[in-house]
């Protein structure tokens, strides 16, 4: 049928293989088994809508049987008083508005293939949810995706059974998300904190859960309710976060507030850009553009059968967690479910901002810049709201530095991988999950100093005739701001390449972990110091130092983006005047 079509078959067919039939028991019957963590996740009745939108497409009875065992597992996830626990090891609550929403979702566009004593059940089931979510959505709190949410939660089963006490919460809820954002166009929230306010004036926002839930479902409640207000201002800020898709579909949440989770194409347990964007396709080109390059990315990201959980867990030959393909199947049955087609996209050319940008694009609410010149786009970043420990890089850091034909250079991590989520983030099998940011590093006294860390660091960016220039001033911090030396970086970006220099008032190493997929060659530099990483169709990744440059054949691999990498190491002395690498392309038949 279509591209879309193709995706969502293939990853219900592979979650539907895994689902539980051969135990009886009710606590594994018709869950779905995650290869990765070897158990079932609490979530994974979310596949039922999109099983059920498969069904009705391809008449097949196999994924309603399906859905109608997912539902029957539900059952050890639901409390009496009418909400569902996040897994069986978390008490979590507010998890009953997705099951609202997909439920909803699957009785609003496929109940007609329901038997009644089934349909029955599944309205009274999702009765007694919306009811629990009208009357306690406030009191379980979480991040701002959550009301958010709930908001179109409440649409969808006002859709569905026609209470107007549903109609009434989506709008009050969906009203109160209009003050929550900033005034460069971001929805914030996305902190333990929801309203917090830092040092430097920032506001708690996550990118990923941004595009792939809030603003999804605030655009979905307020088309389905006819909220003229709060859809224009979705519409707005859809059109603001887009400023952060990279050329490649990817959502560049290298700086966010749950980096944590991280995946390159969007957020590990979100649902996806698609049903957003897809809603704003007939209103602007770009729209549409978006849900064709995202989707295509995680169709590069999909292997046998489901979404891994960035562009290298496949290399990296780390199993995926089912979660991603579950919940990112909710957002292709939606999209499907408005009509989607290859047809919608004419000719696939319309470009996006990131395709566009020449210069710096400032976001002061986050203390982020975006930076186009020539095949590079890079992302710096001094944010100071911490979600958890070392969460995210800042202190003037490159968290991104994509090239139009290389990819990706930098791909910036937690500073510390932990289970911020233990049960939605995975623990590597083969790799120790080591930070993946660039940046200057020495350890004392078993404590580790970076620039990194550092909230209080000031940047500059400026834009002259021929190059771009970026200063980042501040001091070598521990995770808890402790440190007394002074640091300096001066980045230069041309359309040739990407120069950095650093200084550090005592002796450190420059970390450059260069994103590099196992397989491609590695090679030292034939005229000087410094290393070629082939990234093949005859490109090279071309490194220079003005130093000897250490070079681990290793890959290492962090699951926040989901990349491999290989490390460069150069020895800043405070004894040398100047220090410097120069990142820049390299074609095969100029190497020769």
């Amino acid at each position: 049928m279509n591209e879309y079509f193709d995706l969502l078959k293939e990853w219900c067919d592979r979650l539907l293989s895994l689902q539980v039939t051969e135990f009886q028991e009710k606590e594994f019957y018709g869950g779905i088994m995650c290869p990765s963590c070897g158990r079932i996740h609490g979530r994974c009745a979310d596949a039922i809508y999109p099983m059920m939108t498969m069904a009705d497409i391809t008449k097949d009875e196999k994924y309603v049987t399906c859905a109608k065992r997912l539902f029957r597992w539900s059952d050890n996830l639901y409390r009496k008083e009418g909400c569902y626990y996040n897994d069986t090891n978390s008490d979590w609550r507010g998890i009953t508005v997705f099951f609202v929403i997909q439920l909803g979702e699957a009785l609003l566009e496929h109940g007609h293939l329901l038997d009644r004593v089934t349909a029955d059940a599944w309205r009274e089931r999702l009765n007694r949810t919306a009811d629990y979510l009208a009357d306690h959505i406030e009191e379980i709190g979480g991040n701002i995706n959550y009301p958010v949410t709930c908001a179109h939660a409440m649409a969808v089963a006002y859709q569905v059974l026609g209470d107007p006490r549903y109609r009434s919460k989506a709008g009050e809820l969906s009203h109160k998300a209009l003050d929550c954002f900033t005034e460069d166009g971001l929805l914030y929230g996305e902190g333990k904190k929801r309203d917090e306010l830092s040092p430097k004036g920032c506001r708690p926002v996550d990118l990923g859960y941004n595009v792939e839930e809030s603003l999804p479902g605030l655009l979905s409640c307020a088309v389905m309710i006819g909220e003229k207000e709060v859809e224009l201002a979705a519409e707005r800020a859809m059109k603001i976060h887009l400023e952060f898709m990279l050329p490649d579909g990817a959502w560049d949440n290298s700086w966010g507030t749950r980096n944590n989770k991280w995946s390159y194409w969007g957020s590990r347990t979100s649902d996806g850009c698609q049903p957003g964007y897809g809603l704003l396709a007939k209103k602007s080109p770009e729209f549409a553009e978006a849900v064709r390059r995202n989707t295509r990315l995680l169709k590069a990201c999909t292997h046998d059968g489901l979404l891994h959980g960035g562009p290298m867990f496949n290399s990296a030959k780390e199993p995926p967690c089912v979660h991603h393909t579950f919940c990112h199947a909710k957002a292709l049955a939606a999209l499907l479910d408005l009509g989607w087609a290859e047809e919608t996209i004419e000719n696939g050319t319309e470009s996006l901002p990131s395709d566009r940008r020449c210069g710096i694009t400032e976001f002061p609410s986050v203390q982020v810049r975006l930076i186009g010149r020539g095949p590079w786009r890079a992302t710096v970043s001094d944010y100071d709201v911490e979600y958890s420990e070392e969460g995210h890089a800042t202190g003037g850091a490159v968290t991104l530095l994509w090239h139009e034909r290389l990819g990706p250079v930098f791909t910036g991590t937690m500073g510390r991988y932990s289970l911020v989520e233990p049960n939605n983030m995975q623990i590597p099998r083969n790799t120790v999950p080591l930070c993946l940011t660039p940046r200057l590093e020495y350890q004392e006294h078993g404590i580790i100093y970076r620039n990194i860390n550092d909230k209080a660091a000031e940047v500059i960016c400026v834009e002259e005739k021929d190059e771009i220039v970026i200063v980042t001033r501040g001091t070598m911090t521990d995770s808890g701001q402790q440190g007394d030396s002074r640091f300096e970086i001066r980045i230069r970006i041309t359309d040739g390449a990407f120069t950095m220099e650093p200084w550090c008032e005592r002796e450190a190493i420059l970390y450059l972990p260069l994103v590099s997929r196992s397989g491609e060659r590695v090679e030292p530099a034939a005229d000087g110091d410094g290393v070629d990483i082939c990234r093949g169709q005859g490109s090279r990744l071309k490194v220079r130092a003005s130093g000897p440059l250490t070079v681990s054949q290793d890959r290492l691999f962090n699951p926040v983006g989901g990349m491999e990498a290989v490390l460069c190491q150069m020895k800043v002395d405070t004894e040398v005047s100047y220090h410097g690498i120069i990142i820049s392309e390299s074609l095969e038949r100029r190497m020769r």
